[in-house]
């Protein structure tokens, strides 16, 4: 009886570990006792002959496993680290342990207070699962805090690698490379490293930037960087020497298009550029440049976006350019396909519903200056697709304001379900975003 109670705890604890995952930071351990060992086992894992593990210690690698995964719940960190230690004796090379055991005792060393250590086992356990966001944060938050900031960039670089679409990620390391330029700057103003950091901040915030066009905060940043650390003149009859020398060279027309861009000179950029596409048409950083600089120009812009979707087929920036390009044209039904595109592409982009919010308040712009009820109603459209996006501040606002109906607009017009005027007829019923005008009135 004895046996099979044993060999039943065994299997839950092993099953109990095997489904768990890391969890999140916790309150730390005020009560921080000398009994806990920074010195890692694994030297004395070390003499141990390498030979394949028994039943017996099997059995031992789950027992523990599982009263380190209790002890990591009641955040009694001190005795989860013995217990993973007591693993590590037995399988130094996680031959059978869950890896994850080093993820916990990396946590658990940090909420003692025992950095180094922590740091120790986290940078073990990010070579061993290099996809392991979790890690890639904690390594991240450490490097800053230590002002480690090389090995921040590495890390942050790591995790956007990890989630591409994540372009928030780009001002995290365009900042990290702004503050080592910072940082060389301050110990040598003439360290060659200097603008090689700088610029790739500034290319960082200028992709960052394609997304998030008004962050003030960046651009401001990305003038800042310029200016102090970029000697513009010097740098523009470099290139342009350097461009005398080889004309086709990419990186060179790039730089320089951005500094005749910088300077208001955009037709001189543009021409750079586009020369530059003609002999490489596959270029996708020199055609990103172009987008932003034919912003303003709506057909040169169109062009060059439906151009980049050729190029950057996943990328759903590109059409979330085009719908709000097609908005301007009043193309409002080409820019709803767009928004559609884009969404299939990444749900998670917010920007994709507040984009297609802004071609129906376009729209309602296009047919009258005075606000009507049914006007009210296409409002209620975008109010339901900035819902979607998250932005509660917008549709707060837009009941304050009254672009929305009330309850008493309501019942003067039971009748009004829908927009009739003619503005409005590239308006299908049929789609989801207008079936919530009906949901909205229903709970009025």
């Amino acid at each position: 009886m004895k046996k099979t109670t044993v060999l039943l705890f065994a299997l839950v604890a092993f099953f109990s570990l095997v489904s768990c995952g890391p969890s999140g930071q916790t309150v730390k351990d005020d009560t921080v006792k000398e009994s806990v060992k920074e010195t890692p086992v694994e030297e004395t894992a070390a003499k141990i002959e390498k030979a394949p593990l028994t039943d017996d210690q099997k059995m031992e690698i789950n027992k523990y496993s599982s009263f380190a995964q209790t002890k990591r719940q009641q955040k009694k960190f001190r005795d989860m680290i013995e217990y993973i230690n007591q693993i590590l004796v037995i399988d130094p090379d996680f031959g059978y342990a869950k890896d994850i055991l080093l993820f916990w005792r990396g946590n658990g060393y940090e909420e003692l207070g025992l950095k180094d250590s922590a740091l120790t086992d986290y940078e073990r356990f990010a070579q061993i699962r290099p996809d392991h966001s979790q890690v890639l944060i904690q390594l991240d938050y450490i490097y800053v805090t230590n002002g480690e900031i090389e090995k921040a960039i590495d890390t942050a670089e790591k995790m956007y690698e990890l989630a591409p679409e994540d372009k928030t990620l780009l001002k995290k390391i365009g900042k990290y490379n702004y503050q080592h330029a910072e940082n060389l700057k301050a110990a040598d103003e003439n360290d060659p490293e200097i603008e090689e950091y700088a610029t790739t901040a500034i290319d960082n915030f200028e992709e960052y930037l394609e997304n998030y066009p008004e962050d003030e905060e960046i651009n401001n940043l990305q003038t800042y960087l310029i200016s102090k650390f970029l000697d513009q003149q010097a740098l523009k009859l470099k290139l342009e020497n350097n461009l005398a020398n080889n004309p086709e060279d990419a990186k060179t027309i790039e730089r320089l298009a951005a500094i005749y861009y910088d300077e208001g000179n955009s037709a001189k950029a543009s021409e750079l550029l586009e020369n530059l596409l003609t002999k490489q048409p596959n270029n996708l950083k020199a055609l990103k440049r172009l987008i932003r600089i034919t912003k303003n120009n709506i057909d040169k812009a169109i062009t060059y976006n439906k151009k980049a979707i050729t190029l950057d087929e996943a990328n759903e920036t590109y059409n979330i350019n085009l719908a709000k390009l097609y908005t301007e044209k009043k193309r409002f039904s080409d820019a709803r396909t767009e928004c559609i595109r884009a969404l299939s592409k990444n749900g998670r982009n917010s920007n994709v519903y507040k984009t297609w919010a802004a071609i129906y308040t376009e729209n309602i712009g296009e047919c009258n200056v005075n606000i009507e009820y049914q006007d009210k109603l296409v409002f209620v459209i975008a109010y339901g697709l900035y819902e979607k996006s998250g932005d509660t501040r917008r549709t707060h606002a837009m009941k304050e304001s009254g672009q929305v109906p009330s309850k008493s607009d309501f019942f003067t017009n039971k009748s009004t379900r829908l927009p009739s005027r003619d503005c409005y007829k590239w308006i299908n019923t049929e789609w989801d975003e207008v079936k919530y005008i009906e949901k909205f009135l229903n709970a009025l």
